[in-house]
């Protein structure tokens, strides 16, 4: 697998092994692990619970960074949820709690520490870590690299892109919207 020059990843962690996981990250170089769940856990996959993730991370050199308090795409600001029960994007992106957190993000790309930002969905176009956090990341000319379910890499752009033609849910079903939504980040 072709190494790239980008210091943002994303993977999610589906039902890899834990072995097949840190191998996926030791493949890209990655030295820090950013859990961007809300709820750092995993009914059916514990060795993704965060005490368990966190130790095996550590075995192999890797460091575990929870920060799904402020990247979490379910927040626990009830002002960030519509009338029905759905988690509003362009009001989570403008939450100081987002904000810091994606700040954070790109001093670690200025620094060039190579991080993977962690979800549960394997694919990276069903989950907020693209739809939102890399988004707000992309307006900031950072791209972030998507390690892929086959442990390839997929670009910001090439995700949003399948998003948009899978009709993208509730936030993304017009890619009007998106491209839209882009320029308001700023």
């Amino acid at each position: 697998m072709k190494k790239l020059n980008g210091s943002l990843y994303s993977i999610g962690h589906g039902a890899r092994s834990i072995d097949e996981f840190i191998n996926l990250l030791m493949v890209y170089d990655i030295e820090f692990v950013v859990d961007v769940r809300s709820r750092p856990r995993s009914k059916f996959n514990p060795q993704f619970n965060q005490l368990e993730l966190k130790k095996s991370l550590g075995l192999s050199g890797i460091r575990y960074v929870f920060m799904g308090e402020g990247l979490g795409g379910l927040p626990k600001d009830p002002s960030c949820y519509d009338y029905r029960g759905h988690v509003d994007y362009s009001v989570l992106r403008d939450k100081d709690f987002f904000r810091e957190g994606v700040g954070r993000l790109v001093t670690a790309n200025e620094k060039k520490i190579r991080i993977a930002c962690m979800c549960s969905e394997i694919d990276a176009c069903d989950c907020h870590r693209s739809k939102l956090i890399g988004e707000a990341l992309l307006v900031q000319n950072i791209s972030m690299l998507h390690i892929t379910k086959q442990g390839g890499i997929e670009s910001q752009e090439d995700v949003i892109k399948r998003v948009i033609n899978k009709g993208g849910g509730d936030l993304f079903s017009d890619g009007d919207v998106l491209l839209k939504s882009r320029k308001s980040y700023k």
